[in-house]
């Protein structure tokens, strides 16, 4: 990990930092104490400030902003992305939001108020307002000229908007055909009106499937009477696709909403429900085999079998967990909206599942006879057992196990969908108790 020395001179620390991307400045930042973070931001300037205060977790911003003096906030605000200003803003609530809006010069708190409007799962609510866009009727020469007066470090400028008298979306010009087209051209000429782009209430999901399909690097955002909003780069498109595949990490290990943001005592809460249904489960099956003392009877006759219940328990487990995280990938991939495809899918798993517990199963059967055979093992009255019998028995014992936690992996987070249940939460507690008892 990068570390500052604080011992250098305030000069010497300044071209250290000169020397450093935001990222990791950002990656280190918290650790420092509160004068050591005071000087960093006074030694970065405003820009660069910003920029690796855009860089921190959701929960580090917060954290930081409030230990901020008033002068500060404003220039860090003030020197943010429009999307990235909307993004922290939208952490507060509607009162603290109003307050925060009171740093930010008019024009671009007006255009926050706008964006703040929209749902988080539309696709306006990760859109930029910063773009480069023409009038239809300009020459090259004026776009040429437009272009190096406006285009800046946070401006995509490979794309430039063209709109008509009244702001409608009339086609894209390409930068590269700007550079080589001549001065007196037309732009009509050169635009492209065969355009991609997403309505202000499709989804974030549908505009990031637009840019992945047809490779583009932004598209526009337009309401249904065709006026431009904003667009969403590729950029943006990448932190939303990285923050998915984590919520999707996050609720394969069965911690959903995973945020820095949360307290401990909120992730608890998010958690615990259905850990503590899964405990009261095992103490109930727990008082049940009390009352039931077969399995007592069997595992004294047979102390083999206590060597390899563990197999049985752990191989349950896995295949289980396998379905299950293959499942809510589908569910959150919208692969199992219908009954036709939930049939399938189920008919495909249940398949795989045989086979796999079938292929484990005789792999179990014969090392376990092996191993009886080898050892020679006895039963409580001190007879030889037959090793096939003893490798029936874990094989058995195998297949089932098996073929009924990898059927529960599949069913359970359907089944809790189709209840409008929280089926990332309660899933994974409740396979695991269930397998554990049926293996």
């Amino acid at each position: 990990m990068i570390k500052l020395d604080f011992k250098k001179s305030n000069n010497q620390l300044k071209k250290e930092l000169t020397k450093l991307q935001a990222y990791d400045i950002a990656e280190i930042f918290c650790d420092l104490d509160e004068k050591e973070q005071t000087l960093v931001l006074d030694l970065l300037g405003h820009k660069k400030s910003a920029e690796v205060f855009s860089r921190l977790s959701e929960y580090e911003q917060v954290e930081v902003f409030e230990e901020l003096n008033d002068n500060r906030k404003k220039q860090i605000l003030n020197n943010l992305e429009i999307d990235e200003l909307k993004e922290f803003i939208g952490f507060y609530d509607k009162d603290k939001q109003d307050e925060i809006l009171k740093y930010i010069d008019k024009d671009k708190a007006n255009i926050i108020k706008d964006l703040l409007i929209y749902s988080n799962d539309l696709a306006p609510s990760i859109m930029t307002t910063e773009y480069l866009s023409v009038n239809v009727n300009s020459s090259v020469k004026e776009v040429t000229s437009y272009i190096f007066n406006n285009a800046n470090d946070d401006i995509l400028i490979d794309n430039i908007y063209v709109v008509d008298n009244d702001n409608k979306l009339a086609g894209i010009l390409f930068l590269k055909d700007v550079i080589v087209a001549r001065a007196n051209d037309s732009i009509t000429d050169l635009m492209i009106t065969d355009l991609h782009y997403a309505y202000n209430d499709s989804t974030i999901k549908e505009a990031i499937q637009i840019v992945k399909n047809y490779d583009i690097s932004s598209i526009a955002v337009i309401d249904h009477e065709g006026y431009l909003l904003g667009i969403i780069t590729a950029d943006d498109v990448l932190e939303q696709l990285i923050n998915e595949y984590d919520e999707l990490y996050n609720r394969f290990a069965f911690l959903p909403s995973h945020d820095d943001a949360y307290t401990g005592f909120e992730r608890s809460k998010k958690r615990l429900p259905w850990l503590v249904i899964a405990t009261i489960l095992n103490i109930l099956i727990a008082i049940l085999f009390l009352l039931v003392p077969a399995f007592e009877l069997t595992l004294s006759q047979v102390f083999a079998l206590v060597l390899f219940q563990p197999l049985v328990l752990d191989m349950a487990g896995n295949i289980g967990t396998q379905n299950l995280a293959v499942t809510i990938l589908g569910i959150h991939k919208n692969e199992l909206s219908t009954k036709e495809d939930r049939r399938s899918f189920l008919l495909k798993e249940t398949l795989i599942m045989l086979f796999n517990s079938l292929v484990v199963a005789i792999f179990g059967f014969i090392v376990v006879s092996i191993f009886s055979l080898i050892t020679k093992q006895t039963n409580s009255a001190g007879e030889l057992l037959a090793p096939y019998k003893l490798g029936l028995v874990v094989g058995g014992a195998l297949f089932s196990g098996m073929f009924i936690s990898g059927l529960l992996g599949t069913i359970l987070p359907i089944f809790f969908t189709s209840r409008n249940m929280d089926s990332d939460n309660a899933s994974g507690p409740i396979l695991t108790t269930l397998a554990d008892i049926l293996a």
